[in-house]
């Protein structure tokens, strides 16, 4: 199925059960920001310091919980309370000084009452360490988002690659964001990029998009960051088709996946890609055999079988398999 095809199936689906979503990707505040970025003339930082340390504490804070939940408990008091406990201005300074133990005990309740989930009390510990690295980073180059700029100048302007070095990079990695989650840290800070969370991936995977053996429930799933990689690049494929920006296409998908009650099973989300899901049994099959072909590094090999599978892909996604060679029927399947 054409990309622009899939988008507008998601518009039509979400236009007729849930007509006011474009009011809420506004209200969400990514789209807005990540224009306003691309936008910006002035030779200042884009966002302050505290402003920095804001967009990761909500990155954070969106761990494994329905940001609608956030938006109604938590936001609405989250400023004032950040006033009462850092330092105007110094927000990153202040929070890298606090002790673990106020920490574990007044901002865990006070967010616990809010609903955030116990992922999220474990990564307020780690944050520390990443308020301390860009504080130190902002006292040596002028600015904390500084640090998000340098790492877009180093990876040719592509967020995605930004996400990936944040999240799993050695040297640039910042405790507490895994991709996911530096993904929706530069969203904040205005970078337009796909969050390859759990939700995400999952569409991706429904809709045909990207290939993934399916796990267990409460199994780690999706941390290949090659596998991220793809994903964030699907979402970004289809914002081009459609003419959007990545956070407007990835706010919307979200929106079916993961909001509230609009949570659409696998098999609607495939409906969506213009076909029936692959099975299980298919999809174990072909990674198999994808992960055969990448150890052995012999791509040339099976070029003819590659010209097939491609071929198959475009014309029909969920029945590729079909149009493979005789001779790997039954060895794969």
């Amino acid at each position: 199925m054409h990309l622009l095809t899939l988008w507008n199936n998601i518009v039509s689906l979400l236009d007729s059960e849930f007509p006011a979503w474009r009011e809420r990707i506004d209200d969400m505040g990514q789209v807005s920001t990540v224009q306003a970025r691309k936008a910006w003339e002035d030779d200042g930082a884009f966002k302050e310091d505290d402003e920095v340390f804001k967009a990761v504490l909500l990155a954070v804070l969106s761990a494994g919980v329905d940001w609608s939940i956030v938006e109604n408990r938590a936001l609405p008091d989250l400023d004032d309370f950040l006033k009462d406990e850092l330092k105007p201005g110094l927000f990153l300074e202040s929070y890298s000084n606090l002790l673990d133990e106020r920490i574990n005990v007044y901002w865990k309740e006070w967010f616990r009452e809010r609903s955030a989930t116990p992922r999220f009390f474990h990564l307020l510990i780690r944050m520390k360490e990443t308020a301390r690295r860009l504080d130190e980073h902002s006292k040596t180059h002028g600015k904390a988002e500084d640090y998000f700029t340098r790492l877009m100048a180093q990876h040719d302007s592509d967020p995605k690659k930004v996400a990936l070095c944040i999240g799993c990079d050695r040297q640039y990695k910042l405790p507490a964001l895994g991709v996911p989650l530096a993904a929706e840290a530069l969203k904040n800070l205005g970078f337009d990029v796909a969050k390859p969370d759990r939700h995400l991936c999952r569409a991706m995977r429904a809709f045909g998009l990207v290939i993934y053996e399916q796990v267990k429930k409460g199994e780690p799933q999706y941390r290949n960051k090659n596998k991220q990689l793809e994903v964030m690049t699907k979402v970004e494929e289809i914002a081009n088709a459609a003419g959007k920006p990545v956070a407007y296409v990835d706010n919307a998908i979200w929106m079916l996946v993961a909001e509230g009650e609009r949570q659409l099973a696998d098999r609607a989300l495939a409906e969506l890609g213009g076909s029936s899901q692959i099975q299980t049994k298919d999809q174990s099959g072909l990674v198999a055999l994808l992960d055969s072909w990448e150890k052995e590094g012999d791509v040339e090999e099976h070029k003819e079988t590659l010209e097939y599978l491609i071929r198959a892909l475009d014309e029909n996604r969920p029945e590729g398999y079909k149009h493979f060679p005789p001779e790997l029927k039954g060895k794969s399947w």
